[in-house]
Parts: structure tokens; sequence; C-alpha cells
């Protein structure tokens, strides 16, 4: 969901060119999601369902990695993608049996396929214990393969590219959620598609989209707060790990937080016309912690970019998932081509740029 503050954040558009030579750090389940936005459609413009492989699996996340990724390297840009680790208690996503759960299904997904029962392995694969928990692991599997380093954070990925941010490993973090400012990323790209379309939610529309910057600094100064007072505000609007107060809107949240300083004050001063029974003081302690201190990871030894291995890819696309090698094979040639353009154009501005993340003789292998 992520908190809602685009009316009152400052957004820039930005183009594709000021990105050459920058590090991003991509959210990775947010752009895995968005990718499932692009299934298949009915003739008569209803959802047609997920696009499936003759395995019953879904394939929009392997093709839309392989050409995004793709496009971030034909643009000069190394990105790195962070993925969840555990939930916190909270947001109640996850139970302490899911990855038993995942394993379980897996093996019986398998046994389903070879024995030739389609229509129940169909089922297993579209199971919530199965589909998203596969998803993330093909993902994490083909960027491997394609050479493209992932981080797993300890808790949130949106945390860990904030993370990346700060510690100047990354230029931007990328994600079309705004809780990158709630963890204190001080540059956040949004809108960053090849298509430069997004999908409307809920219709099968379209809008144009043009890359947009978001600065930190530049946000607080226009709301006139600070970063713990931000938070706060989130907690009022709602956000992953709280679902707000009713009526209590962005523009409201900022108005209190300007008048009473803090969520304390706002409940004291405010708790005749709202009903803030819900938001106890450890749950204020809970969220607040959870964005102010976040659980990341901030050493940086793993991070490199290789040449893709074709040979892993090939396996994974197209002999597990039977994808078209024609197809795979011309868009992996592209990937290599791009990747050693995008290296060579590191190696030739690193010496002009102000700051090298880790200097890329480390980073980049």
């Amino acid at each position: 969901m992520g908190v809602k503050l685009q009316d009152l954040v400052t957004r820039n558009a930005i183009e594709f060119s000021k990105l050459a030579g920058k590090i991003i750090a991509i959210d990775a389940p947010n752009i895995i999601m968005s990718l499932f936005n692009f299934a298949r459609k009915n003739s008569d413009g209803s959802r047609a369902g997920l696009i499936l492989d003759r395995t019953q699996r879904p394939i929009s996340h392997l093709y839309g990695l392989l050409y995004r990724t793709n496009f971030f390297l034909s643009k000069k840009i190394f990105p790195i993608f962070c993925f969840d680790g555990l939930d916190s208690d909270l947001k109640k996503l996850k139970t302490k049996d899911r990855l038993n759960d995942f394993l379980f299904t897996e093996k019986l997904f398998r046994s389903l396929l070879q024995s030739g029962n389609k229509q129940n392995a169909r089922q297993i694969a579209m199971s919530k214990e199965y589909m998203w928990p596969n998803i993330v692991k093909e993902s994490k599997q083909l960027l491997g393969a394609l050479g493209v380093p992932c981080i797993n954070s300890p808790a949130s990925a949106e945390s860990q590219c904030a993370q990346l941010v700060k510690d100047k490993v990354a230029h931007y973090s990328n994600s079309q959620d705004f809780d990158s400012l709630l963890f204190g990323c001080p540059r956040t790209i949004q809108n960053f598609s090849k298509s430069r379309k997004r999908k409307v939610h809920g219709r099968w529309t379209y809008q144009k989209i043009a890359p947009v910057q978001i600065n930190l600094k530049e946000s607080l100064k226009k709301l006139n707060v600070n970063q713990f007072q931000l938070v706060d505000m989130a907690i009022l609007i709602g956000n992953d790990y709280f679902k707000g107060i009713k009526n209590i809107g962005p523009k409201h949240a900022h108005k209190f937080l300007l008048k009473h300083k803090s969520l304390e004050m706002v409940i004291q001063q405010e708790k005749n016309a709202y009903d803030f029974s819900l938001l106890t003081s450890s749950i204020i302690s809970k969220v607040r912690k959870i964005f102010l201190l976040p659980e990341v990871i901030n050493r940086y030894q793993d991070i490199r970019w290789n040449y893709p291995n074709e040979q892993k890819t090939l396996f994974l696309l197209c002999e597990d998932h039977h994808l078209n090698l024609e197809r795979v094979q011309k868009n992996l040639d592209k990937f290599s081509t791009n990747f050693e353009k995008c290296q060579k154009y590191f190696d030739a501005h690193k010496n002009n740029r102000r700051t090298v993340q880790n200097t890329l003789q480390k980073v980049i292998s």
C-alpha cells in the first residue's frame, strides 16, 4: 500500500540522460508486482488472468525482469535489486511456517507436473503458499544468472534501498511507494519505465508518465517538518504498519503536525474530534522504530555486476519454463552488449564523479 504522500511532496521531472552513470537501488517486490499489471486481457477488455507457461506458472516476472534490467543497462545505469526479509509483526503478511509451506508445495507441484496432472499442478502453482514465494525465488535466480546484484534485506526492501542511498552506494532508490521518504532516503526516482506508461489501477487503461525525482531535504523544507514529524504524519494517514486514523488524510495530518508538533500532542488536543483508541503508545513506538531505526544491511562486500551466465539463464527460462529460445537468446545478446557499453561508460566517467561508490574497481567486477 504505502503511505499517501503524493499530494504533499515535491516531485521534479528528470531526463533519462541525467541518470547515465548512476547506480540505482530497486525495490524488487514493488517492481515485480508492477510487471503483473501487464497481464493479458480478453477481446472485450476484461481481465483474462496471469500469463502462464505450459507448467501452469506465471512468467510475467521473468520476461519483465529481463527486459527491465536490459533497459537499465541501455541507459548506462547499474541496478541493485533489494528484496524483503522478515516482515514486521504489525504487517501480518508472513507466518513462521511460510518457508516450510513453500518447500512442501514446491515438492508437491513438481510431483504433479511429472505425473502429468496439470489441473492439480495449476491449483498448486496459483496457491498463496507457492505462487509469490516462487516468483521471488525465480526472480533472484534470474537476476543472479544475469549478473545483477541482489540484497536480501533483514526486513523491508524499501528501507534497504534507502540505506544504500544514505551510505552513498547508490545514487537513487527506485520505488513507486512513498515509504522511501519515511525511511529517510535522500533521493528517490519514480515512473522509471521503458514504456513511459502505467496501468490505471482497476482499469484496462494506461496513463502517460515521465521519470520524476524526489529530494527528501527539499520536501521536508517545503512541508516545514522534520523526519520525525513526517513519520508521525504517516501514522495518522495510514501506512503498511498501521491503518491510520479515520477521517485524517494527508492535508489534515500535515496541518496537525504543524500546529501541535508531535503525534502525542495531536492525540491530546484533537481527541474530542477523532477516535485515537487504536493508536496506543506501543503502536506509535513500534511504527516509529520501523521507519526511523530500520533493520538494514550496511556492509556491502558482494555488490558486483557481471556478464550474464548464458547457460543458467537459458536453463531457467527455456528449459524450466519452456520460454521461446530464439526470443530469449536475442534479448541475452542485447543484454551482454548493453552490459559492456554500461561498464565502459562507468570506467570512462569514474574519475569525473565527485563520489564513487566504494570505487568502481571494488564494486564492479
